[in-house]
């Protein structure tokens, strides 16, 4: 019942502890007092759950249980409660207040900051100012700022040309990395500055080190450089488009676009034959040259940076154009026209040829010759001068053998090959008057007839000169004979008569005719022209009758004289012949020259019974006529014709007796008897009918059958000549159209597969007439069009028009199915009858479309720690076909090798089955295969691409298990000590490593890249103080939860040569006597080195001096 000390009075304890402190550290005594006595008062401590302390149940101590973190909290508040052994228990309870102090414990890190703020880099333009900011630098320390956190910065590394140096800003943690001196980037392109922060902790300040890569940025000051001022290139004319030509290069001291070069062509490229390549400089032919155009092409080429003011600059390139034998020898003129007088002397100049050539040397150089097409014969009349191109005359020429010369001349280089055009020289050679006029023939014999009016015609007469103009120009006049009587046309050689000659005056005469050319060249041969005067006939013919009448029987034969008619004259010596000149077009008579009309073809009076013909009768020029009256008398030639051989009559059953059924009727074109027909039956079945013999009416003489389908009746027609003529016909009784053709069903139902083929037979329909002939031919055809099939209209055969495929159909009408209306017709007359039915095709479904996945490609993801059994995703493939043809199945053909997934042959879901492991295999590529189970079943695939999860179930892994490095103890605070590498199998976050110093650290000598694994020297070192370091290195990924490994690293101090001897302390005077004999021993000095092995091992000497004159050197 007893109050507690700290109960009743209550008390805090307060306490601090630096965090360093070792986990098992006693840290505060806490005491309770009970007065109770015995168990009553036993007590026993308790504290609170959710720190790193625990208390000792007995002694009341508080004690460190974890390791403490100032970093993560600085200070903790506990409630201890204290409990007595009595019954029941009394408890009481206090606070306990511990403060952590700060150890300096964390480097400092490092940030660094661009500009812009989206860089990710530091960069800085090669003419910047000097002062620019070209980096922030912001330090964080977690330590307490007041004693472990106040950091200084230095550049240690990569400045040695001290183009940068930090400043510290006014703001806390904050410094600027700026530009110290002119920079140029051709000559340092990027500097890699290593900088060092130290927190200046206590005892020992911490320190770490960053690497900034500066990066300089090109400014435009370096215009391009060109190879060469000037370009030269020779390049023959023959080169195609497209040709290499020269290669241009220039070369800036810049970078990036102020170094990115374009070139041009400036000028000179006016006839467009080159182009450039602006990235390469690279020149070639844009189109075919010629030389002869220009032979030297200079062009100007510039070569541009891209800087945002870009510099240019230009260089020339001189392309000179050699020939090739391309140029055809020009002639100065297609065609040369030359006139030469004929007979000329021979060598007379006829023309000097001139052709030209743009090619140079040999293949300029023309020589002319004769072309192939002047004929070898003609080559020989002319001379032609090679070189010069002199044509010159080689005979003389005569006009009248040839009045014109076409020379075809060749003019031609000496390339190889050589190259040639042909010009034309046309010779025309000028008349002399050296021909006289020549008369052919030289007798002439003409007929006048007497009392021809004066002008009658009598002959011409012709002479010929080879000459030309007036001296080919000939004069006809009459030299001898009676002129009187004859006229002579002076120009055309016409003679005519002057008067009207008299054969009883005088019967014939002799005329002379002389030819002159325009210069008056006389014929040396005169023309002879004899002229008979033929006598006249003057009284015409007359016939004995003015009109004949003949009658004739038709179809006489060829040559059957019909009649004779006769015509006299009274002049003697008269011959008198006949000519019919109308009324016989078509040529069926003839006269003879005796006067006998007889037949010149068949005569047929049903044609034509009448002819009147016209006859003439001539005697010499005068004529008489006399008209012919021809009767043609008719004979039987002609049978009764009916105008059908077979006639076609439809009769009904129930006609009575004496109904008329048909007419025969026949006609003959015969005249009377001949033409008068009277008609019989030749055959009468059963006796049934009866025909009236002049009318032709046939008529039933009983009633005809049913079961009879037709009669056949044979009429003849008769005429009533002599002989006479008959002739028969056939008249068949037809079957009438009383029955409709009727389908044998009124609804079919066909089934056809899809995907045949056009024209497949789709099925029959058929139906029966049970009339006879064309009342019984049945017709099919739909009732209205249809596109999809085809029915033969004979056979009844229903066909597709069309490939069908039932899913389409399915698609578009809801129904694969097609439901019409077919119509049966006969083909009786007036009108045919009909039927129809009800015709409905199934169009079924065959295995003919694959199975199709929803996707191609199907993505999932799992992770590598999934147990068995876990489900990843489901693929669906859809089949549109029917029934088995559309149930799907599936399986996995490729990529499933190890055996880590299965798939639902029916539903399609995926199910993991292995053991994942991501650092085995990070993904897998399944193909799917899905089935249907058609006959011949078809399938398709898809790729199921499956990526493994990673799980942070890799620790770090280094290369070996320690790592032993010597370093001298010289070496500079900042150099890099080592470098360690840890790998880790993960990936991701899961394989981010974080490096650091976990252990034995000698107070932050060495210090770690957290990034790299580079071991930098923070403080120096001293073989003599300590030559061993062991580090242990850790390496922790960024997992969640984080894994870890670590490895210890011995660094071996070397010794360098730091410490001079030093003698021990102490008088080193000493006095001697002079007789001291040699080698005697007069005192020892020592002296020592704290460095090692040689470094530490001394080498002693002493000089004696004595009055300056010598000096004797000696060793111990």
């Amino acid at each position: 019942s007893c109050c507690w000390g700290f109960l009743c009075t209550f008390y805090q304890y307060q306490t601090s502890v630096f965090e360093d402190a070792a986990v098992g550290s006693s840290i505060l005594q806490i005491t309770a007092s009970d007065q109770d006595e015995g168990a009553n008062a036993e007590i026993r401590y308790f504290l609170d759950e959710g720190t790193p302390f625990q208390i000792d149940p007995k002694a009341g101590t508080i004690i460190i249980k974890e390791g403490l973190d100032y970093e993560s909290k600085k200070e903790y508040s506990l409630t201890i409660h204290a409990v007595d052994n009595g019954v029941p228990s009394l408890s009481g309870r206090t606070e306990a207040t511990i403060k952590l102090l700060d150890v300096n414990d964390n480097d400092p890190v490092v940030k660094f900051r661009y500009f812009p703020t989206t860089s990710k880099f530091a960069s800085v333009d090669e003419n910047a100012q000097i002062g620019t900011v070209v980096a922030l630098l912001t330090v964080s320390d977690s330590d307490s700022p007041t004693a472990n956190g106040n950091i200084s910065v230095s550049i240690l590394g990569g400045n040695e040309q001290r183009h940068f140096e930090v400043h510290t800003s006014p703001v806390p943690n904050l410094s600027l990395i700026k530009v110290a001196s002119v920079l140029d980037r051709e000559r340092i392109s990027s500097y890699n500055l290593t900088v060092s922060v130290s927190d200046n902790g206590k005892p020992m300040a911490r320190s770490s080190f960053a690497s900034l890569v500066i990066f300089v940025n090109d400014i435009n000051d370096h215009p391009p450089i060109f190879q060469e001022t000037l370009y030269r290139v020779d390049i023959s004319e023959d080169i195609p488009k497209g040709s290499y030509i020269k290669g241009v290069s220039a070369t800036d001291g810049d970078s990036g676009q102020n170094a990115n070069l374009r070139y041009s062509l400036v000028s000179g490229n006016a006839l467009g034959w080159f182009s450039i390549s602006e990235n390469s400089g690279l020149v070639t032919s844009a189109a075919l040259l010629d030389r002869e155009i220009a032979s030297e092409i200079v062009l100007n080429i510039s070569a541009k940076d891209q800087g945002l003011q870009p510099k240019i600059s230009y260089t020339k390139l001189i392309v000179n154009i050699t020939d090739v034998n391309d140029q055809v020898p020009t002639f100065t003129q297609s065609t040369y026209h030359v006139s030469l007088v004929e007979h000329a002397p021979a060598g007379t100049e006829l023309v000097v040829l001139s052709a030209s050539d743009d090619d140079v040397g040999a293949n300029g150089t023309i020589r002319f010759s004769f072309d192939a097409e002047t004929p070898d014969s003609v080559q020989e009349l002319f001379r032609l001068d090679a070189v010069s191109g002199r044509l010159s005359t080689a005979v003389e020429l005569d006009r009248e053998d040839q009045a014109s010369y076409l020379l075809h001349i060749q003019a031609a280089d000496a390339g190889i090959p050589p190259l040639h055009s042909v010009g034309k020289v046309n010779i025309t050679l000028r008349d002399i008057n050296d021909n006289r006029p020549v008369f052919y023939p030289v007798q002439y014999f003409a007929n006048v007839k007497e009392n021809e009016p004066s002008g009658a015609y009598v002959t011409t007469v012709s002479a010929t000169d080879p000459d030309l103009g007036r001296n080919g120009t000939l004069k006809y006049i009459i030299t001898a004979g009676d002129a009187s009587k004859f006229l002579i046309n002076s120009i055309t050689g016409k003679v005519t008569t002057i008067v009207p000659l008299d054969r009883e005056e005088k019967t014939a005469y002799q005329l002379q005719v002389t030819a002159a050319d325009g210069s008056g060249l006389r014929s040396h041969t005169q023309a002879i022209v004899t002229v008979t005067v033929i006598d006249t006939q003057d009284n015409p013919p007359v016939f004995s009758q003015k009109v004949y009448s003949f009658v004739m029987f038709e179809n006489v034969g060829i040559g059957t004289v019909i009649g004779t008619v006769s015509a006299t004259t009274v002049d003697l010596n008269t011959n008198i012949s006949y000519l019919i000149t109308s009324g016989d077009q078509r040529g069926l008579f003839a006269v003879n020259s005796a006067g006998q009309i007889t037949a010149s073809s068949q005569i047929d009076r049903e044609e034509q019974g009448f002819y009147q013909l016209k006859v003439v009768a001539r005697a010499g020029e005068i004529t008489g006529e006399a008209f012919v009256n021809i009767t043609v008398k008719d004979l039987n030639d002609n049978a009764p014709n009916f105008i059908h051989a077979v006639e076609h009559v439809s009769a009904v059953e129930n006609w009575s007796t004496g109904h008329v059924i048909f007419q025969a009727k026949a006609s003959d074109p015969d005249e009377g008897t001949n033409g008068m027909v009277v008609y019989s039956l030749k055959q009468n079945p059963k006796g049934l009918f009866h025909i009236h013999e002049k009318h032709g009416l046939i008529t039933l003489t009983g009633p005809l059958e049913v079961t009879t389908s037709s009669y056949d009746i044979e009429v003849i027609a008769s005429d009533m000549g002599v002989p006479h003529a008959t002739v028969n016909v056939s008249v068949i009784l037809d079957d009438v159209n009383d029955n409709r053709p009727l389908f044998n069903s009124t609804n079919y139902v066909f089934h056809f597969e899809e995907e045949q083929k056009r024209g497949s037979l789709v099925g029959h329909v058929f139906a029966e007439d049970k009339d006879f002939g064309p009342n019984s031919e049945v017709r099919y055809t739909f009732e209205t069009p249809h596109s999809n099939f085809e029915l033969n209209a004979i056979t009844g055969e229903l066909t597709s028009t069309l490939q069908f495929d039932r899913e389409s159909l399915m698609r578009q009408r809801g129904a694969a199915v097609f439901s019409f209306v077919v119509v049966s017709s006969d083909q009786g007359l007036p009108k045919p009858l009909r039927d129809q039915a009800k015709v409905q095709v199934y169009i079924q479904d065959i295995n003919d479309n694959l199975p199709k996945f929803t996707k191609d490609i199907y993505q999932a993801s799992i992770s590598e720690s999934a147990q068995n059994m876990t489900q990843l995703l489901r693929v669906s493939a859809s089949d549109v076909d029917e029934n088995k043809n559309g149930l799907v199945h599936y399986h996995i053909s490729e990529g499933n090798e190890e055996g880590q997934f299965t798939i639902d042959s029916s539903s399609g879901q995926v199910t993991l089955v292995g053991k994942l492991d991501y650092e085995s295999t990070s993904s897998y590529s399944l193909k799917i295969i899905a089935v249907d189970a058609g006959t011949v079943p078809l399938s398709s695939s898809c790729m199921l691409s499956i990526s493994i999860l990673d799980e942070n179930d890799n620790s770090p892994s280094f290369p070996k298990s320690s790592l032993s490095v010597d370093v001298l103890e010289n070496m500079r605070v900042g150099e890099l000590v080592a470098s360690v590498t840890a790998t880790d199998a993960d990936s991701g976050q899961n394989a981010d490593i974080t490096y650091s110093i976990t252990a034995t650290n000698n107070h932050g000598t060495f210090s770690i890249s957290p990034n790299t694994g580079s071991i930098f020297l923070v403080k120096k070192m001293d073989f003599e103080t300590q030559s061993f370091y062991k580090l242990n290195i850790t390496a922790k990924d960024n997992g969640k939860p984080p894994r870890s490994s670590s490895i210890p690293v011995v660094i071996h101090v070397r010794d360098f040569n730091d410490n001079p001897p030093i003698f021990t302390p102490g008088d080193i005077f000493k006095s001697i006597p002079e007789n001291l004999p040699l080698s005697a021993s007069v005192m020892t000095i020592t002296a020592h080195d704290t460095d090692a092995d040689i470094n530490g091992e001394l080498e002693s000497s002493f000089e004696l001096e004595k009055n300056g004159e010598w000096d004797c050197p000696s060793r111990t």
